[in-house]
This record gives C-alpha cells, sequence and structure tokens, in this order.
C-alpha cells in the first residue's frame, strides 16, 4: 500500500500533557483531510545529530498514512506554526508495510550505527 512516512521531533522539554496533545491534534487534522493513520510509532528522546532550535535531544515520533495528499499538506502547515515540533520529514513510501517491517527489523536486530559505536570510535 502507497503512503506517506512522517517523522517529526517534538521539544524535549514538552511535558506528557502536551505531548499527548500535540498527537491527537495530529490524528484529528489526518482524520478531517481524509487520512488513515496506518502506524504510529515513537522513538523515544534521542540526541540530534545538530543543534535545532537551541535543543540537543528531541522525542521523535514516526507516522505511516495511507494515501492522503491532503492530509499531508494540512499537516505540515500546521507544523509549521507548532511550537512543540521542532522538525519534521514527510517523504512518499510504496509500500507502508514493508518500511514498519524494516524498522522493526533493524529495531531488534541491531541498526548499522550501534555496531559502528560497538568498535571503540
Amino acid at each position: 500500500m502507497k503512503g506517506y512516512e512522517i517523522i517529526f521531533i517534538l521539544d524535549p522539554n514538552t511535558g506528557d500533557e502536551a505531548r499527548t496533545h500535540v498527537m491527537e491534534r495530529v490524528k484529528s487534522i489526518v482524520s478531517a483531510n481524509g487520512g488513515n493513520i496506518v502506524h504510529e510509532l515513537s522513538w523515544g528522546r534521542r540526541k540530534l545529530a545538530y543543534r535545532v532550535k537551541k535543543r540537543d535531544y528531541g522525542m521523535y515520533q514516526v507516522l505511516y498514512l495511507d494515501r492522503a495528499p491532503a492530509a499531508l499538506k494540512e499537516l505540515e502547515s500546521q507544523f509549521r506554526f507548532s511550537e512543540d515540533i521542532i522538525k519534521w520529514q514527510s517523504v512518499a513510501v510504496e509500500d507502508v508495510n514493508a518500511e514498519v517491517a524494516a524498522f522493526e527489523k533493524l529495531r531488534t536486530e541491531g541498526s548499522l550505527a550501534k555496531q559502528i559505536g560497538d568498535r571503540g570510535r
């Protein structure tokens, strides 16, 4: 199934209640624009590769949507004005379920970055 992968980073200083509110707002925007969230993943708090809006860490969220360009356009528009979201990226994917399966395999078997880190660099 074709769709979209959306990764967005929340401000790490955002509380649990505000984070829940952001996720509810994202879900309501998607459903109001004819979209459907196929998979939702939380990567948790991670260090950013570089500082973004004076932040070194962020709370990563990943959403997989079915093919709904109106929902994607509205989400990106709302992300621009949200103070809680410090960065986002969306890409079209050919098979949503294959992308999720690949992520789960990477998570269970270990990532390339972890293997490089284990060499003592």
